[in-house]
């Protein structure tokens, strides 16, 4: 399994933002979240990732408490946060590179790993542009190839779309 939670609940003073969640979710697997604004979606995912505290409930990824083993944990999961994540005044490949470089990639292999983000996110011919002339959907999708460019065992993306 790579992701359980159980019972997790999220207050915000009188305010019950996520109810007792239960999910699971196996490799190979995709799940969406479907729900109106302020339904609790992204303070879901962001329980998971660690970035905000929860008040009830437990995490567990990829068969680890996600709070005692969170920094094993988050060296494997690729995130694609709602706002972009992507410096304009760095080319594309650049910017995959930062992200590499913060997972430890280095050398041969940082720039391999690149390459092979950028091709599977249809931006390897603009690998030396600056995402400040993409579009908004060219600059999401160098977002993703920021996200996985690790090859991480489990993606978030918080609206992806």
């Amino acid at each position: 399994m790579l992701l359980q939670t159980k019972g997790l609940v999220k207050r915000y003073g009188d305010v019950l933002a996520v109810d007792h969640v239960n999910i699971d979710i196996w490799e190979g697997e995709i799940l969406g979240l479907l729900g109106p604004n302020g339904a609790g979606k992204t303070t879901l995912i962001n329980m998971i990732l660690g970035l905000t505290k929860i008040n009830g409930g437990d995490i567990t990824i990829f068969g680890k408490d996600s709070i005692h083993h969170a920094g094993e944990v988050k060296k494997n999961i690729g995130i694609v946060p709602q706002e972009l994540a992507i410096y304009e005044d760095l080319t594309a490949a650049e910017n995959v590179a930062f992200f590499g470089r913060l997972y430890g990639l280095r050398g041969r292999e940082l720039q391999d790993r690149v390459r092979e983000a950028l091709v599977f996110v249809g931006l390897d011919e603009r690998s030396k542009q600056y995402p400040k002339k993409f579009s908004g959907g060219m600059k999401r999708r160098l977002n993703i190839a920021c996200a996985v460019v690790h090859k991480p065992k489990l993606i978030i993306m918080d609206e992806p779309t």
